[in-house]
């Protein structure tokens, strides 16, 4: 088959593919390298696709994506694949999104980080500042040691004392 034929079916198809396993994966990043993937694998067979059967290539590339997207949330970045009938991916998609019970304890925790941060914050702004700039933006304890005119040791102590404060005010509130 010509080259030209599989360029038009790539950009018919990317945008179906990719918002398949961005539904499976839930990461747009991962979706594109997962679609990458199904399009190398396809590019290896052009000559065996029949590009003048759009239905095929419809299922084809639904399938494949599936396939690949199921196969990334199972393994990671390991490259195993598994085949999954229509039926176990809705399944899977049914356990991951609709499982709500789980779903309003993830947003409750996020709820109470919040708040918890938003305490810290307020009772002791330096050491919010230092944990942050530490440990969320990778700056180094020593650059934020001399900011504060603080040794590396104390840094590495309000950090440790911050979090030690961060588990316990956690824990009386999910006590509450």
């Amino acid at each position: 088959m010509k080259s030209t034929n599989f360029k038009e079916f790539y950009k018919k198809y990317f945008g179906f593919s990719l918002k398949i396993a961005n539904k499976i994966v839930d990461d747009m990043d991962a979706a594109q390298d997962i679609v990458q993937e199904v399009f190398y694998s396809l590019y290896k067979i052009e000559q065996n696709l029949n590009f003048h059967e759009e239905e095929k290539l419809y299922g084809l590339v639904k399938k494949a994506t599936i396939n690949k997207a199921l196969d990334y949330c199972k393994h990671g970045h390991a490259k195993r694949e598994f085949i999954a009938e229509d039926e176990e991916m809705e399944d899977y998609l049914i356990d991951k999104r609709c499982n709500i019970e789980a779903e309003i304890l993830h947003m409750e925790a996020k709820e109470y980080i919040k708040l918890v941060l938003q305490k810290l914050r307020a009772e002791n702004p330096m050491n919010y500042d230092i944990l942050m700039k530490v440990k969320y933006l990778d700056i180094s304890p020593d650059i934020v040691a001399k900011e504060y005119g603080l040794t590396r040791n104390g840094i590495n102590n309000r950090i440790f004392r911050t979090k030690k404060w961060l588990e316990r005010e956690m824990s009386r509130l999910y006590k509450e």
